[in-house]
C-alpha cells in the first residue's frame, strides 16, 4: 500500500474567514506539484479524495475547488462529482471554443460552479467570462498598474472575483481596495498536505472494463464479471458510492446492485478517472489469491448449498481480507463501504444467514478440518469448491500481477 498526497488551500471572504479550499495534486509529502500530465492530476486528486481519503476529512462542509482538464470536461467525468460539494476550476490553457463552451454551459445549467484559473484578460475569453460564477485573477501575471482595469472590465460580469497567488501584506490591501471579493494566496495561507494510504488496482482490469462499457449493449452480469477479479477495483467502487460523490447512503450487497445504483455512465467515468490515477503500489500476489480465494469459494458453497444470491456470498468473502488487503482494521473498512447488514455482521461478528459458509471456509482455509462442516454439502463437495476456487484465483491474480 503506497502512501498518497493531496494539498489543500483555503480560500479567503474579504474578512478573512475561510470560503473554500482548493484540493492540489501533490506527487509527494513536498509542497509543490510534480506532474506533466493534467488529466493524471484531475483523476489522481478525485480519486485520491472521494474513495481514499474522504472528502469531508479534508475540506469539512465547504466547497473544494478542483482543477478540470478539457478532456474531463468534454468527457463529461464533471458528473461523477456532487454538484454542492464542488467547484469546477477551468484551467487556463482552455480556449474557448464552441465544444467547451457547450459543455459548460451544460454543467452550467445542471447547477454546477464554474471557476476559471489563472485568468487574464483578453477579449477572446469573454464567452468563458459570461460563464463562470468565480474568475481567479492571477495578480502575477497583471502590472500593479493594470490591475485597476482588470477588475473593471471583469465586474461587468455576474462573477466573483478571486485574487490568487497573494503572496505580500500590500498585495493583499491594494486587492480589498479594488473590491475582490474572495483571496487566496501564500500571504494567507500555504497548502496544507493531507497523507492518506492507496490501495492498488489492476489496470489491466480498469482498462477492459472501461472497454466493455464504452459498448451501449453492455450487460451488467459481464461487468460484475470482469470486476470480481480485482479486490481492490471492487472496494474502491463501493466507498466511491458511499461518498460525497456518490451521494448513496443505503447498503449494498452484491457487485450487480452496486452497479446498478450508480449507473453506466457514472461507473465509466470512474473507471476512466480509476485508471488515470492508479499507482503502482502492490500486494503480495499469494494475498491476492487467497483473497479471491475465499470470495470465490462461499460462492461455490452457497450454490452447492441451493442458497440465492450467491453473489453477496462472494462479497462476503472477498471483503472478509481486506484488512489485510489494505493494512487497515476492518471496522474502519466497513464502515467506509454501504454494506448490506448480513455480509458486515458474518465478516465482524461471525453472525447472521451468510456466516456459516464464511466459518466453513475459514477454518478449511486454515486446516482446522475438524470444524469444517456444512449442512446439505458434504467433504468432496467443499474440497472441489475449494479446489475450483483455487484454480480461478490464481489465474485472475496472474493476471493482476502481470499488468503495469
Amino acid at each position: 500500500m503506497s502512501s498518497i498526497f493531496v494539498g489543500c488551500q483555503p480560500i479567503y471572504n474579504s474578512d478573512l474567514v475561510v470560503h473554500a479550499f482548493e484540493l492540489l495534486f501533490r506527487g509527494g509529502a513536498g509542497s509543490h506539484a510534480s506532474f506533466t500530465d493534467g488529466d493524471h492530476a484531475t483523476a489522481a486528486v478525485i480519486i485520491n479524495v472521494f474513495t481514499e481519503i474522504g472528502l469531508d476529512n479534508i475540506v469539512g462542509e465547504y466547497p473544494a475547488f478542483i482543477n478540470v482538464t478539457r478532456n474531463f470536461i468534454l468527457n463529461h467525468h464533471a458528473m461523477s462529482l456532487p454538484r454542492d460539494r464542488v467547484v469546477l476550476e477551468v484551467l487556463e490553457d482552455i480556449q474557448p471554443d464552441p465544444q467547451i463552451i457547450d459543455a459548460l454551459q451544460m454543467l452550467s445549467s445542471q447547477g454546477y460552479t464554474i471557476a476559471l484559473d489563472d485568468f487574464v484578460y483578453s477579449r477572446q475569453m469573454e464567452p468563458l467570462i459570461d460563464i463562470a460564477d468565480i474568475i481567479k485573477v492571477e495578480l502575477p501575471a497583471i502590472e500593479d498598474s493594470d490591475l485597476p482595469r482588470h477588475v473593471e472590465l471583469l465586474r461587468r460580469s455576474k462573477a466573483k472575483l478571486l485574487a490568487e497567488k497573494i503572496e505580500t501584506y500590500e498585495q493583499f490591501e491594494f486587492c480589498r481596495e479594488l473590491g475582490f471579493d474572495l483571496y487566496q494566496g501564500y500571504f494567507l495561507s500555504k497548502p496544507r498536505i493531507v497523507r492518506g494510504k492507496s490501495t492498488s488496482t489492476g489496470s489491466l482490469t480498469a482498462v477492459k472494463l472501461v472497454g466493455q462499457l464504452s459498448d451501449p449493449a453492455v450487460a451488467v452480469d459481464d461487468l460484475v464479471k470482469t470486476m470480481r477479479t480485482d479486490p481492490s477495483l471492487c472496494y474502491k467502487l463501493m466507498k466511491y458510492i458511499n461518498s460525497a460523490a456518490g451521494g448513496h447512503t443505503q447498503p449494498v450487497d452484491s457487485l450487480s446492485a452496486a452497479i446498478t445504483c450508480i449507473g453506466l455512465r457514472r461507473l465509466q467515468s470512474f473507471t476512466i478517472l480509476t485508471t488515470f490515477a492508479m499507482g503502482t503500489g502492490r500486494r503480495p500476489i499469494q494475498l491476492i489469491v487467497t483473497t479471491l480465494t475465499r470470495g470465490r469459494m462461499c460462492e461455490l458453497l452457497s450454490i452447492a448449498q441451493g442458497k440465492g444470491r450467491p453473489d453477496m456470498y462472494f462479497l462476503a468473502g472477498l471483503f472478509s481480507m481486506l484488512d489485510a488487503l489494505l493494512d487497515q482494521p476492518m471496522q474502519q473498512i466497513l464502515s467506509a463501504v454501504p454494506l448490506a447488514e448480513s455480509i458486515s455482521s458474518a465478516i465482524l461478528d461471525s453472525e447472521g444467514p451468510l456466516s456459516d459458509i464464511l466459518t466453513c471456509v475459514l477454518n478449511y482455509e486454515t486446516g482446522n478440518f475438524d470444524a469444517v462442516d456444512l449442512p446439505d454439502v458434504d467433504a468432496d463437495g467443499i474440497r472441489t469448491a475449494y479446489l475450483e476456487a483455487v484454480k480461478w484465483a490464481t489465474r485472475s491474480a496472474t493476471s493482476i500481477s502481470q499488468q503495469d
